[in-house]
């Protein structure tokens, strides 16, 4: 069951309890985002993932990010979930080309293991396929 936690004008951070998935949907108004809005709307994701522990990953649906992570930001973005970060994530991939680097240089320095998909469904089915290899 998929019950939305939160949403505001940039972002939905949503909980699946039936997959243990923390799911974050940024809108197309991020590219109206401050530095300061940013981190708080991060700070939202952050604590769905101290809430809800999830076991088998997080679903990043940032086909829709515009904002571009300066490198400092992408630093303090990788300590807020430092030990908080399920070791699995799927990331659909933001169109803007920079905001998409600027996403991939941040996960780089996660310990986790990262896919990045042009699609929901696709992330969505390697999410589910990696949750039944850790069950087994």
């Amino acid at each position: 069951m998929i019950e939305l936690e939160y949403k505001s004008e940039f972002l939905e951070v949503s909980y699946d309890s039936e997959n243990s998935w923390v799911i974050s949907k940024w809108t197309p108004n991020t590219r109206y985002l401050t530095i300061d809005q940013y981190k708080q709307e991060v700070l939202v994701v952050c604590q769905a993932f101290i809430d809800h522990k999830p076991v088998f990953g997080s679903l990043a649906l940032t086909q829709d990010f515009y904002f571009i992570l300066d490198p400092e930001t992408q630093e303090w973005l990788t300590q807020q979930f430092e030990g908080y970060q399920p070791s699995k994530s799927a990331v659909v991939v933001a169109q803007e080309f920079v905001s998409q680097l600027s996403i991939e240089q941040t996960v780089q320095s996660m310990d986790i293991i990262v896919n990045y998909f042009s699609n929901e469904q696709e992330a969505r089915e390697w999410l589910m396929n990696q949750t039944k290899v850790s069950e087994n």
